[in-house]
């Protein structure tokens, strides 16, 4: 496995754009247990799907790019999968269930093996779709109003023309996608089942932002190929998450305060977080009793991995002051000390 336990927790802090006079707004890096755990599966591989056309290979393709990006397990070649069944006189639309999994994964020498059914892979034909839109019409016809000046405040009498509304036809078209996928994950040693999860999703053209009334044709649509591709991504990234650790970007606040709270403040805003520690550990000695000191330090032990010292800050920090942030800061390192003990199970670690 490519992923220490040294990265438990946090990789690092980037500083976001907002901020403001009390506060600033960082962005840190978190690494999260998979839902799914398969001990003693290091080395994969990811076979072709039963599918529709190309689907089936595409949607391999997909996933197991996809795991490679989390650097979790050792994924076989595809290349190398095709060569080996072939010397075997084996083909991939062969496999079909988890017996057969079971005899492929064992030529393969992998540990596990991915396989499973595109059941969905379609964009429905383009409709034409006619609805009542308002619009204002010209009348060609004026009246004297009175307006007031924005500039001066002054009210003076102008000649303007009526202006109605009309209910008027407008066409646009339609285009709609669907992608549904069936995932299984076989221990190829035991023949367990160690993992099945299904999900689909849709795509539907008038419920983008643009405005559908300017698809005069539906050359203007995305196009096919695009709304399918996207679609897999989405549920294989998914599923990718349910069976291998994965990073995410979680939003943390910085308190400002007096003295040391806000040296520690600007030298976490460059990054500097051993620096901004001690900082913070000098302001809780100088101010007992001003919660932020105690926050920022919660923080500082948090960002650098330190969940036992982060939980002991913030509990201190709620003590003094009930305030929510405080309190979200507690709950949330709770539930990371119980992802971190996931998450070295997982690593072996």
């Amino acid at each position: 496995m490519k992923i220490g336990i040294r990265v438990l927790a946090v990789l690092t802090a980037v500083i976001l754009v907002l901020s403001c006079a009390s506060t600033s707004s960082i962005s840190i890096k978190v690494l999260k247990p998979a839902a799914i755990s398969m001990p003693g599966v290091h080395k994969i591989a990811v076979i072709d799907f039963h599918g529709e056309g190309r689907s089936g290979s595409q949607i391999a393709t997909l996933l197991q790019s996809m795991l490679l990006e989390t650097g979790y397990y050792e994924i076989l070649e595809r290349e190398k999968i095709n060569r080996i069944l072939e010397e075997k006189n084996m083909a991939l639309s062969g496999i079909v269930d988890d017996q057969t999994a079971v005899q492929v994964g064992s030529l393969l020498g992998v540990d596990a093996l991915i396989f499973g059914d595109v059941t969905t892979y379609e964009i429905e034909p383009d409709k034409k779709i006619t609805k009542k839109v308002k619009e204002k019409k010209h009348t060609g016809k004026y009246q004297w109003v009175q307006e007031k000046d924005k500039k001066t405040g002054q009210v003076k009498t102008v000649k303007k023309e009526i202006i109605e509304d009309v209910w008027v036809d407008k066409s646009y078209w339609v285009r709609k996608g669907t992608v549904a996928i069936n995932f299984r994950v076989v221990n190829v040693k035991t023949g367990q089942l160690l993992a099945a999860y299904s999900d689909s999703k849709s795509y539907d053209s008038s419920k983008e932002r643009r405005s559908i009334f300017s698809l005069s044709d539906n050359n203007s649509l995305k196009p096919k190929g695009e709304i399918l591709n996207n679609l897999s991504r989405v549920i294989c990234s998914t599923f990718a998450k349910k069976i291998a650790p994965y990073y995410v970007n979680e939003r943390r606040i910085i308190e400002s305060g007096e003295g040391n709270i806000d040296v520690g403040k600007k030298f976490a805003e460059s990054g500097l977080w051993p620096e901004a520690i001690e900082a913070w550990q000098q302001a809780v000695k100088e101010m007992p009793d001003e919660p932020a000191a105690f926050y920022n330090l919660g923080l500082g032990f948090e960002v650098q991995g330190d969940l036992d010292k982060a939980e002991k800050a913030y509990k201190i920090a709620v003590k003094l002051e009930a305030k929510k942030m405080y309190m979200e800061a507690l709950t949330r390192i709770r539930q990371a000390k119980r992802e971190r003990e996931k998450l070295r199970e997982q690593l072996g670690s």
